[in-house]
């Protein structure tokens, strides 16, 4: 536990959300118990052959990326990586403001915007029909590639005397935006686990000062560990950070096989001593299935061959890996399809590109 006098200005959390959560491709992303990386992994510098030379002439001159909030750790991936296109591409593309990773993938299938962040989880029962966050079997968006790892972390004061999902029966639990991944699967871990407590939709800024002032007693929230919101809480409060137990766990992937096991190893929160087990799931970028192929060939190409520039501004950039393709769980973009075949990557059946 860690505990400091100093609170910082409003204005300037948001800032130093996103500050936190930059780092250098010289850090290695913790190891997990989850997927292991495919072969084949990283993205030659040269090509078999040379690749010809795209046609510009029907691409659009704008496109929109739907990230999230503002504060987010997508919305703040987003304001990296649409400028960085907007630069490598020669075209403007500007990151939106979303609900979270339902909403985007709804704005993709819509033709809201071009370009989203969503989940290989959410990605799969909205192409499949199976999803309880929207009515409807969504088929008009195409996956590019898998992103970063979005992990649940749960956090407390130390004097709520909470130390795990089991013991928030009764409490009042804030799950971050409605519609949000954060919001989404601790539904489910409550679900399964038969937990009753009150639910709370607030922003992670606004669940942190209603922790301090004691009208909430846990916050949730998915993305990177360590969650800029936790850091910002434990800035001036002494907190405790806990997982998901195995029995909850087990109920959980037996309803819902989405979700992998992750391991925050000790010490990715200062004051924490041991490794916390929990779960996650993965973020990937997808686009509307009429965008243009060299369009999506030559910003899928941008990405790989641009990641040391990427990832020494958002340490997210730090997990992605041409090979982990095959974690996708929809029909790729013909687009994209066509720079991993061209590196040399084999494409499973069930993500090659469809008509």
């Amino acid at each position: 536990m860690k505990k400091k006098n100093k609170r910082i200005l409003a204005f300037a959390l948001s800032f130093v959300m996103a500050g936190a959560l930059f780092a250098g491709c010289s850090e290695t992303p913790p190891k997990t118990s989850g997927t292991p990386p495919a072969t084949n992994s990283e993205a030659p510098t040269d090509t078999p052959n040379e690749a010809l030379e795209t046609d510009r002439s029907k691409w659009p001159a704008y496109l929109g990326l739907a990230a999230g909030g503002a504060s987010s750790q997508t919305g703040i991936v987003g304001a990296v990586l649409a400028p960085a296109l907007t630069e490598y591409l020669d075209i403007s593309i500007s990151s939106e403001t979303s609900s979270g990773m339902t909403a985007n993938l709804l704005m993709v299938d819509e033709g809201t915007c071009e370009l989203g962040f969503t989940g290989t989880d959410f990605a799969y029962e909205a192409w499949t029909g199976t999803a309880t966050w929207t009515d409807k079997t969504c088929r008009n968006f195409r996956s590019i590639m898998p992103l970063f790892p979005f992990i649940q972390q749960h956090y407390t004061p130390a004097a709520s005397g909470i130390s795990s999902v089991e013991e928030l029966e009764g409490k009042t639990v804030n799950l971050s935006t409605a519609g949000s991944s954060t919001d989404t699967w601790m539904r489910r871990v409550l679900e399964v686990s038969g937990i009753n407590c009150n639910i709370t939709n607030l922003s992670p800024s606004d669940a942190n000062q209603q922790m301090s002032d004691s009208l909430v007693s846990c916050a949730v929230c998915n993305g990177l560990a360590p969650h800029s919101a936790v850091s910002e809480f434990a800035a001036t409060n002494d907190t405790v950070v806990f997982g998901i137990s195995d029995a909850i766990y087990d109920k959980l992937i037996a309803q819902y096989p989405y979700a992998d096991r992750y391991t925050i190893p000790a010490g990715t929160f200062e004051w924490q001593t041991e490794d916390i087990q929990t779960i996650s799931t993965s973020c990937m970028l997808i686009a509307g299935k009429d965008l243009e192929e060299g369009l999506v060939y030559e910003m899928t190409k941008a990405i790989y061959e641009n990641l040391e520039e990427l990832c020494g501004q958002h340490a997210a950039f730090t997990y992605v890996e041409a090979g982990l393709v095959v974690n996708c769980t929809t029909p790729l973009h013909a687009g994209a399809a066509r720079y991993y075949s061209e590196i040399g990557i084999e494409l499973p059946d069930d993500i090659k590109p469809i008509d």
